[in-house]
């Protein structure tokens, strides 16, 4: 029982990274069209950054910084779902889409503007929303579909070149 919960959790962390890496390309698609100026990761680190007494860095340290930040939140936010959640399941839509909107009323409701990171979602534009609701649907979707995926793959190993040959790899 506790490998299996320990594999979910695993697997839930890979998803929600993926998640989390899926919502940046919205979200840089939405800046490149002019609909937002800063990703919600972005505006994160940068609160961060100023209350640790960081001394101004290059760009790309910053970016790695957000990055890292992102792919942690979603990964932890995704072994919570998949320690609830056990093996593939036709509900997967409803489940990530459900699971997309709590993180956004959690993160962009809630956490965030508590810390003051940023205005709360009621202060944000129909089209900052709108990016938000979008990226976390995402999200979830990527999140539930991946760590359904990796749940029902129990035949992961090494495998001879025979077996290799004959897959469907794509």
């Amino acid at each position: 029982m506790a490998k299996q919960v320990g594999s979910r959790l695993v697997y839930g962390a890979l998803a929600g990274a993926m998640g989390a890496a899926c919502m940046t390309v919205i979200r840089m698609a939405a800046r490149r069209r002019g609909v937002i100026e800063k990703t919600v990761p972005q505006a994160a680190e940068e609160w961060l950054a100023s209350r640790t007494g960081r001394p101004a860095a290059h760009p790309a340290v910053h970016h790695v910084a957000d990055t890292v930040m992102h792919l942690g939140y979603g990964a932890t936010l995704g072994a919570c779902l998949g320690a609830l959640v056990r093996g593939r399941s036709s509900s997967m839509i409803p489940r990530g889409a459900g699971f997309g909107i709590a993180t956004w009323i959690f993160g962009s409701w809630i956490l965030l503007p508590l810390l003051g990171v940023q205005g709360g979602a009621w202060r944000k534009s129909a089209g900052e929303n709108a990016i938000d609701v979008l990226a976390h649907l995402t999200f979830g979707l990527a999140t539930a579909l991946v760590g359904d995926e990796l749940q029902a793959q129990p035949d992961r190993g090494p495998a001879s070149a025979t077996s290799l040959r004959r897959a469907r790899v794509g």
